[in-house]
């Protein structure tokens, strides 16, 4: 025995999974069914990040996704299990099979919007939320704000968010996005005290949500309140992405008793991963290598191949900081193409940028390789 996982707590979600397998396995062919015990395991990997929720919600409907035509709701389900794994091709494909078939799926356009977001295809991206305005008006404004917040147009995102922040009640299951989404174009136009409040907000909404805490961990750390951090995840420590963040406070505050066991838990765990060939978490093993075990070079290489999966704020965020660390400028040029091609002004992307710059020579090379011109 490797280790004794604990066992789920009684709350309403958990109860409602258990139900629905005692259910579906006295009745296994309906699919009404297993598709919503997908779902509802889907819901529990978004508050948890507990990976064993995506295998079951794959595995409630891998019956009918073996048939000829599988229902489009079961593809846009494998769909979101492989979104979740970051096999965005495969995602895709089974979001246009899906799509073909049922034109108005709501979720079809939303998950493969936000596919194509994570991926740098703006254009694709707000295409797909064009798409819903139809459906659901304030699904597609969120979506389209989101794709203009990071493409060159935070003002026009935040004005959006307001005014669908005027239709969105507290009590909407949208509002707790729609509180992440103002949060997050906030943070990125430098209005941080509009983003706390928007992020306390959200809290209120989603106190368990797994993004949402690390998220509101990161803007912590930014700002040097690491007590606030280890207040927030001090019961998260199965998770890895929040496990990183309460390491990275616990060395903010100087705890280094505390420290020490979870800067080897999470060695253990990112070497498992890459035993598994599971390379979900390029980011945070990048961050885990720079900022807790002091390797730049290895945490630039981590931090390149997480790029060429995923272009987000965080993953050019980790790039530029581990080539500056590196003293190697010049392979920071992907993401400084694409934070001048998304016209992204982001305050802490900003700052990296003339840090790159103020590196000199060395830079030259960078800014030639990005406008592909020969050195000298």
């Amino acid at each position: 025995m490797l280790e004794k996982l604990p066992p789920r707590a009684h709350d309403a979600l958990n109860s409602a999974i258990a139900s629905m397998h005692a259910a579906l396995a006295a009745d296994g062919q309906n699919f009404d069914l297993a598709a919503e015990l997908a779902k509802r395991h889907l819901e529990r990997f978004r508050r948890d990040q507990d990976p064993r929720d995506l295998g079951q919600a794959e595995a409630a409907i891998e019956p009918w996704l073996r048939q000829q035509n599988p229902p489009p709701r079961a593809l846009v389900l494998r769909a979101s299990v492989r979104q979740s794994n970051h096999f965005f091709a495969s995602a895709l494909d089974d979001l246009d099979h899906a799509i073909h078939a049922q034109p108005d799926n709501v979720d079809a356009w939303l998950i493969r919007a936000n596919i194509l977001q994570v991926q740098g295809r703006y254009l694709e991206a707000r295409q797909s939320c064009g798409r819903l305005i139809l459906m659901n008006t304030a699904v597609a404004g969120i979506c389209l704000a989101n794709v203009a917040a990071v493409s060159g147009r935070p003002e026009q995102a935040y004005l959006l968010l307001q005014h669908l922040a005027t239709q969105i009640p507290p009590t909407d299951s949208l509002y707790a996005w729609l509180m992440v989404s103002q949060a997050e174009t906030a943070v990125w136009m430098d209005k941080q005290e509009a983003a706390e409040q928007f992020f306390r907000k959200a809290l209120v909404a989603n106190p368990r949500d797994a993004y949402l805490k690390a998220a509101w961990a990161d803007f912590l750390l930014d700002r040097n309140r690491p007590r606030e951090v280890l207040a927030l995840l001090a019961a998260d420590i199965r998770n890895d992405n929040l496990l990183l963040r309460l390491a990275l406070a616990e060395k903010q505050a100087g705890l280094n008793a505390d420290l020490a066991p979870h800067v080897e838990d999470l060695r253990s765990r990112f070497a498992a991963s890459a035993e598994r060939g599971d390379r979900v978490h390029l980011r945070e093993e990048a961050i885990f290598n720079l900022k807790l075990l002091n390797d730049p070079e290895k945490a630039l290489s981590l931090a390149e191949a997480d790029w060429q999966v995923q272009k987000e704020v965080a993953d050019c965020r980790i790039l530029m900081e581990a080539a500056i660390a590196a003293r190697q400028p010049a392979r920071a040029a992907p993401a400084m193409t694409w934070l001048k091609t998304a016209r992204l002004r982001h305050p802490v992307l900003t700052s990296l940028e003339a840090r790159l710059a103020s590196l000199g020579f060395a830079t030259g090379f960078a800014m030639q390789a990005m406008r592909g011109e020969p050195s000298a």
